[in-house]
C-alpha cells in the first residue's frame, strides 16, 4: 500500500462507507479552501450541507494560522491569481511542517490542466514540490496529467485516454489517491483501480459540480481519517444525491437546490447498498 494508514480499495465495503459518512456530522471537520471564484459559493454550501465547515481564503497573510486549525486543505486552480498561488504554496509549506499525524489532508484539483502553459507548469511545479493526499480532476485533466492521452476544452473534458492506466500510474508516481471523474469515475490507491458508477446526467450542466465533488471527498476524508475510504465515500455520495435530485428538479436551473437538499438529507443507511456502485 502506497498510502500509510489507509484502507485498500479491495477491502472497502458498504459498512465502511456508512461509517465514513457518519463521521462527518460527528467530527464536523474544518476544510480550508483555496478554490475558484466560479465554484466558491457552491462548494461552501455543499460543505455545510454534508456536515463539514467551509473556510474560503486567498489571503496569504493568514494562511499558516488557518492551516493550524484545518483538517483539510483544498487546492483548486480554476481561477488562478498571484495571491491564490502564494496562499497555496504557503499552505502546503505549513502543512508539511506540521508534526506527523497533525497535518491536514490535502487535495489538488488541477482545473483546466492543459488549457494553458501556465496551468500545466503551475500544477506540475506543485506536484513536484509537495505531496498531496488526493489528486482529483475530470477525465480529460487526469488523462493529460498522467500522460495517457486525452484533451480538454477550456475546463471541460473533450476526450480521455486510458483512465485505468492513468489513475494507477498517477497514484503510484505521486503516492496519492488518484481520481478521474466523469460518466464513470476512476479511482486508484496505487495498487488497484475502482470504477465507480452512478450520478446524474445534469451534473455537467452545473458549473462547479466537479469542484463540489472535491469538497465532499476531502470533507469525508478529513472526518474519517482515510483518503481512500473518504474518496470512495464522497464519490458514492455525489452519485446517490445527484440521482435523487434529478428526479425532483425541473431542469438545470433547479438542480443545484435539489442537489443541496439531497446531500443534506443523506444518512449513513443510504449507503447500505453502496458496494454495488463500484467494481475493481
Amino acid at each position: 500500500m502506497l498510502l500509510k494508514g489507509c484502507m485498500l480499495l479491495k477491502d472497502c465495503g458498504s459498512k465502511d462507507i456508512e461509517g465514513a459518512w457518519a463521521s462527518l456530522k460527528r467530527e464536523n471537520p474544518l476544510v480550508f479552501h483555496v478554490t475558484n471564484a466560479v465554484a466558491s459559493a457552491l462548494s461552501a454550501n455543499v460543505c455545510l450541507a454534508i456536515g463539514a465547515s467551509p473556510l474560503m481564503s486567498q489571503y496569504p497573510g493568514e494562511t499558516e494560522e488557518l492551516i493550524g486549525i484545518a483538517r483539510g486543505f483544498l487546492v483548486n486552480l480554476g481561477t488562478p491569481s498571484a495571491a491564490a498561488m502564494e496562499t497555496v504554496e504557503r499552505g502546503m509549506e505549513a502543512a508539511r511542517s506540521r508534526a506527523p499525524g497533525t497535518a491536514p489532508f490535502t487535495l489538488l484539483d488541477p482545473v483546466g490542466y492543459g488549457a494553458s502553459r501556465f496551468r500545466v507548469e503551475s500544477t506540475d511545479a506543485l506536484l513536484n514540490r509537495y505531496s498531496f493526499s488526493i489528486v482529483k480532476g475530470n477525465a480529460g485533466e487526469i488523462s493529460l496529467l498522467a500522460k495517457v492521452g486525452g484533451a480538454i476544452k477550456g475546463v471541460d473534458a473533450a476526450s480521455t485516454g486510458d483512465l485505468r492506466k492513468g489513475v494507477l500510474a498517477l497514484a503510484r508516481e505521486r503516492r496519492c489517491v488518484a481520481c478521474a471523474t466523469g460518466e464513470i469515475d476512476f479511482l486508484s490507491d496505487g495498487e488497484s483501480v475502482a470504477l465507480v458508477r452512478g450520478g446524474s446526467a445534469l451534473l455537467p450542466a452545473l458549473s462547479g459540480s466537479g469542484c463540489a465533488v472535491g469538497t465532499i471527498v476531502l470533507s469525508v476524508t478529513a472526518a474519517c481519517g482515510d483518503a481512500v475510504l473518504g474518496t470512495l465515500c464522497g464519490l458514492a455520495a455525489m452519485g446517490i444525491a445527484s440521482e435523487r435530485a434529478e428526479k425532483k428538479c425541473a431542469g438545470s436551473g433547479t438542480f443545484p437546490a435539489a442537489l443541496l437538499d439531497e446531500l443534506y438529507a443523506l444518512r449513513p443507511e443510504d449507503f447500505q447498498d453502496s458496494r454495488t456502485r463500484w467494481s475493481l
